[in-house]
């Protein structure tokens, strides 16, 4: 039996409950199949109850509104928001697959947490004194990118007295005005495209500008003038190291160009910062962060096209700059039991690497020998 619009949003919130009640992350909705929820990083049943085609059609409807027939004729995608209080809202994405629709919802927690609380690097902590240049905040799909930035923006906006414009796609954390003022701008509602709302921002006296993700050549090139003209500008990409991300950014613009962005870069990229999410041992998600920070070597390397050298660059800067690569980060999870070994070599950008750097650290070959001593005085004792 198919419901009513009425009937079916009453059931959205129902299961948008239980995903808060259960601690999940998101909400899978799909044609003729049971409700779905991700718990910590697996996919679990939240509901036996099945949804029909014609239903999930009205739900579509329902969170679509006006931009149903673009939806279904042209883009096949949609984004969105949504939200069940004051105090829960959710990122929406509907799409189309083989069965029909699906639709996931993210959720959005109302309060932005801090670096510290999100058990980032201290290390982060400068970006927020930062007064121009571009930081990229990279990863994976589900990979905290969001959250990351967020907590950033939020710790700016509570440090200094600036002017904040946010271009994003939906809008996702809601910033209050704090020392800050923050204006917060969405794609489709406020605005028609990134590079648009660029080109708008840097009229409107902006300090900082943040947007929410780079996709084409048009906002990758409205960033470019944005750092050149001494803006603060941060965004997101999905590459997976600091390596991937310059030759990314750099590969979006047309080959005659590139030279331009190079020197661009070098002279603007104050950081790249890369996560990965890793259910840790304790069950919570832990965040592996690789940094990258803007420094004299940095600089040659990207301006010289040298960005194999890059890692090696972060190896060796570390101490000086703050910089970390990810097999250090991952091995600095271990060491403090906040992950396994075997987690390690599995998230690893080289385990090898990582493997040499387990096998030459005393502090880890002694944590070894005391868990072993420790498990052969309970075997005793047993």
């Amino acid at each position: 039996m198919s419901l009513s619009e009425q009937d079916i949003l009453k059931r959205l919130d129902v299961w948008l409950n239980m995903l808060i009640e259960v601690e999940g992350a998101d909400l899978h909705i799909k044609s003729d199949s049971t409700i779905r929820a991700r718990v910590k990083s697996d996919i679990v049943l939240l509901s036996k109850e099945v949804i029909n085609a014609e239903t999930i059609e009205t739900l579509v409807k329902a969170l679509t509104g006006d931009a149903y027939e673009s939806f279904i004729k042209e883009t096949k995608e949609f984004d969105g928001a949504y939200s069940l209080s004051d105090k829960y809202r959710f990122r929406v994405n509907i799409y189309m697959h083989i069965g029909g629709f699906a639709i996931a919802f993210r959720l959005i927690p109302s309060h932005i947490k801090t670096i510290k609380e999100l058990n980032l690097p201290t290390a982060l902590h400068k970006l927020v004194h930062l007064r121009r240049g571009l930081v990229l905040i990279t990863g994976t799909t589900g990979s905290g990118k969001s959250t990351t930035l967020a907590s950033i923006v939020e710790d700016i906006n509570k440090t200094y007295h600036h002017h904040i414009i946010t271009i994003e796609d939906p809008i996702e954390y809601v910033h209050n005005d704090a020392k800050s003022i923050v204006e917060q701008r969405e794609l489709g509602l406020h605005t028609n495209s990134f590079s648009r709302a660029l080109r708008a921002a840097m009229r409107e006296d902006p300090d900082i500008i943040v947007v929410g993700e780079i996709r084409d050549l048009a906002t990758a090139e409205s960033i470019m003038q944005a750092v050149n003209t001494g803006h603060l500008v941060f965004s997101t990409v999905h590459t997976l190291d600091a390596r991937e991300t310059v030759d990314r950014l750099i590969a979006i613009f047309p080959t005659n160009e590139q030279s331009r962005v190079r020197e661009t870069l070098a002279a603007t990229l104050e950081a790249v910062v890369s996560q990965r999410l890793i259910q840790g041992i304790s069950g919570d998600m832990v965040p592996a962060v690789e940094i990258m920070f803007k420094s004299p070597l940095i600089k040659e390397l990207i301006r010289t096209k040298r960005d194999n050298e890059i890692l090696d660059a972060i190896k060796k800067e570390g101490i000086s700059f703050d910089s970390i690569t990810f097999n250090q980060a991952l091995f600095d999870l271990t060491l403090t039991d906040k992950i396994t070994e075997e987690q390690a070599y599995q998230y690893a950008t080289s385990p090898s690497d990582l493997k040499l750097l387990f096998t030459l650290s005393q502090e880890y070959e002694k944590k070894v020998k005391s868990n072993t001593k420790e498990n052969d005085l309970v075997l005793k004792d047993n």
